[in-house]
């Protein structure tokens, strides 16, 4: 979910459907050709990873993937990977992934309130373009990219996602304010594709977690939600060991991995950490359909989903 642009869930949850059909449809017309021509490959062998990625993982569980990309030129490009979304929340913490994600631009140990927007846009870093963030079902990933010829800038862009990490605030005032603007988000959101959407989501994620669990969540809890409710779940699940860092662009790689463990390793797990569990869809035997109609609907969608 677009944090700083606001963007509609639904929206982006359409487009990726309509993305993941394309290329379904695409393999259906060309995967005979494909694998007749690739007839001698064994599919049994695991892909490489590509030598020029540099793997690794610090002793609290964090891992990193660095890559040194030239083009574009001194430009770079940082992610925090958090290994949870809306699938793990609690009955009455449903949407609360997402205002977390929200709480992580609200206030942070090092830049408090709004002290990071005011920062990064006076360094030139676009509000929204280069700084970003969404949250699904299974994950948050918070982006940013920046110029490398600044120095400065590219270490404060390391103790951004230090604190996005480990260090957000998470202040009763802000967590207050922000109920409004989720609230905003959420009825932003409504209307015929919502309407569909909760229709066919149940058939999709049938017998599911999923099916429960829409990132936006639910708006009687988002607006009245107990501070120490989204406070846990900040504690539970953001953990080094549930996390990762990706720095790709025109970089020094040994650079890049000096800085990764000056501002990560020294972050601790929590005690009596709860398990992260798995969560899949059932496999079915006949096709799940689901046929949804909407007076305010402007177009008619024909998708095929294939399991796996």
């Amino acid at each position: 979910m677009c944090s700083l642009c606001r963007s509609s869930l639904i929206q982006s949850h359409m487009k990726a459907f309509l993305i993941q059909s394309f290329i379904l449809a695409c393999l259906v017309v060309y995967a005979p050709v494909l694998f007749s021509q690739q007839s001698s490959v064994d599919l049994t062998t695991p892909l490489s990873v590509d030598p020029n990625v540099r793997i690794g993982k610090l002793d609290n569980g964090l891992a990193y993937y660095i890559r040194k990309n030239a083009k574009p030129e001194k430009r770079l490009e940082m992610r925090l990977v958090v290994n949870a979304g809306s699938i793990l929340e609690n009955d009455d913490q449903q949407g609360l992934a997402h205002f977390m994600e929200h709480m992580n631009f609200n206030g942070t140990r090092t830049f408090p309130k709004n002290e990071l927007i005011d920062f990064l846009q006076k360094t030139g870093v676009r509000f929204g373009a280069d700084i970003n963030a969404y949250t699904s079902f299974d994950e948050t990933v918070y982006m940013l990219q920046l110029p490398t010829d600044d120095t400065v800038l590219v270490d404060k862009g390391y103790r951004v996602l230090e604190d996005w990490a480990h260090f957000a605030l998470l202040d009763g005032k802000e967590i207050d304010k922000e109920r409004g603007i989720i609230t905003e988000e959420w009825r932003l959101g409504l209307g015929a594709q919502d309407r569909m959407m909760k229709k066919f989501f149940p058939v999709i994620f049938q017998g599911s977690k999923y099916a429960e669990r829409v990132p936006i969540g639910k708006i009687e809890v988002i607006q009245n939600f107990d501070h120490k409710v989204l406070r846990d779940f900040y504690r539970d699940w953001y953990r080094p060991d549930l996390q990762a860092v990706v720095v790709v662009g025109d970089l020094d790689p040994d650079q890049a991995e000096a800085k990764i463990k000056a501002h990560f390793a020294h972050l601790k797990n929590p005690e009596n950490e709860k398990v992260r569990e798995s969560f899949t869809l059932p496999d079915n035997t006949d096709p799940l359909i689901a046929v949804t109609t909407d007076k305010e609907a402007t177009n008619n969608m024909v998708i095929v989903f294939y399991k796996h």
